[in-house]
């Protein structure tokens, strides 16, 4: 594992399944977004816990992750909520 969840009311560890999916889906959602790994602390407040990156590996000169990418602060939950369906389907 090379990342972090922790808890941000307690400080300690958060070891439920639902924060290392989330954890794991942020990373390769950055990635794709970024084309590089997320690097330091991402606080995901509406969700109540901080997920750390640890400190991003320099890039080696020449590849795509040579630039590095912005660290996000604080990821806020969407002002616009979509409703969907038990069956995972939503109307636009």
């Amino acid at each position: 594992m090379d990342y972090r969840v922790i808890n941000i009311s307690s400080g300690e560890d958060e070891d439920s399944t639902e924060a290392h999916v989330f954890a794991r889906a942020y990373r390769e959602a950055w990635r794709a977004i970024y084309g590089s790994e997320p690097a330091g602390r991402h606080q995901v407040a509406a969700l109540g816990f901080v997920v750390d990156f640890g400190v991003r590996a320099p890039a080696r000169v020449g590849t795509s992750h040579a630039h590095a990418a912005p660290t996000a602060r604080c990821a806020e939950p969407a002002s616009a909520a979509v409703d969907v369906s038990p069956g995972g389907r939503h109307d636009n």
